[in-house]
């Protein structure tokens, strides 16, 4: 995995001014490449004090990643970056030594928020989240290039919201917040690059399927193998409750249901993206900056079933 390391304005008198070793940013590029050698990734880091360097080499680096870590600084509200960001169609994940003084744009444009911490754990924990591998899908044969005028197509690794991960963020008013930021419209509004596919009529014709089940007029039909439904999800976090699945086999189970919808699985008809969004949820819910407390999963568990 190929990721790109920006880091905003300022940055560069990282740990100057107290003049104590161990955290100026020379330190914390060291231990990020140091910790990505060992989770097999490839990083780019750039730091500049100038939004448009930062842009630049967005642009310019574009069609070799697969990932952003973003620290925007004091650029935390600007709508360039979260232009380019959004252009750029890939997932970013925006970390922040502290929480800004008011809502991040940046953040606006990225998939996880990463503000808060000892040292310099938000920038790790990213590059945890990047390793887990829950946006990495089947690759495309081109990416999207910024800028520029080739017919490729858009990165495969389709991104969406983690509003479970939302709302229990603010329900526990954690300063190491992780959260997830829908974007501003469908696939063709002004903001969202990436939107979601619709299912194939296969899916649906298996999702009508399993509807029928317990009624009568669904005599001799059942749910195809693979369909991938509420209940089952359901059960899967119960088993963790109840000590039957550990936090990391759930986070496995999950990414590769997750992977598999991002191929075009079928799932339980008018409930996939409801299903996307938890299943993305429980991957990352066995890394520190996200991990779901007990409590966390019974609150997903009531939204399965409601929704």
């Amino acid at each position: 995995m190929r990721l790109l390391v920006l880091h905003g304005p300022n940055l560069n008198l990282l740990g100057v001014r107290d003049g104590s070793s161990g955290g100026r940013l020379e330190d914390l590029d060291a231990a990020l490449h140091a910790r990505a050698e060992e989770l097999g990734q490839a990083l780019t880091v750039v730091q500049s004090n100038h939004e448009g360097d930062l842009l630049d080499t967005l642009g310019a680096e574009l069609e070799e990643l697969d990932g952003i870590i973003i620290n925007p600084a004091g650029l935390f509200g600007s709508y360039c970056l979260k232009e380019g960001l959004e252009a750029a169609g890939l997932p970013a994940i925006e970390v922040l030594f502290k929480p800004p003084a008011r809502e991040s744009v940046v953040g606006e444009a990225c998939v996880l928020q990463i503000h808060g911490g000892p040292g310099f754990e938000p920038y790790l924990q990213a590059l945890e989240t990047f390793g887990s591998g829950v946006f990495t899908t089947e690759k495309p044969e081109s990416k999207k290039a910024l800028g520029k005028k080739k017919g490729s197509s858009s990165k495969g690794a389709k991104v969406t919201p983690i509003t479970v991960l939302e709302r229990a963020a603010r329900k526990e008013g954690s300063s190491e917040t992780a959260r997830s930021l829908s974007r501003a419209a469908k696939t063709a509004g002004p903001t969202k690059t990436l939107g979601r596919k619709l299912a194939p009529v296969e899916d649906l014709r298996a999702a009508r399927q399993a509807k029928t089940l317990g009624r009568g007029g669904g005599k001799g039909l059942t749910p195809a193998a693979d369909l991938l439904t509420r209940a089952l999800v359901r059960q899967k976090i119960s088993d963790r409750l109840s000590g039957r699945l550990s936090a990391s086999e759930l986070a496995a189970w999950a990414r590769s249901q997750y992977q598999a919808v991002q191929r075009g699985a079928p799932a339980e008809n008018g409930h996939r993206e409801l299903l996307e969004e938890s299943l993305q949820s429980l991957t990352l819910s066995n890394l520190p900056a996200t991990r779901l407390s007990d409590e966390q999963l019974v609150d997903l568990l009531t939204r399965l079933d409601e929704g």
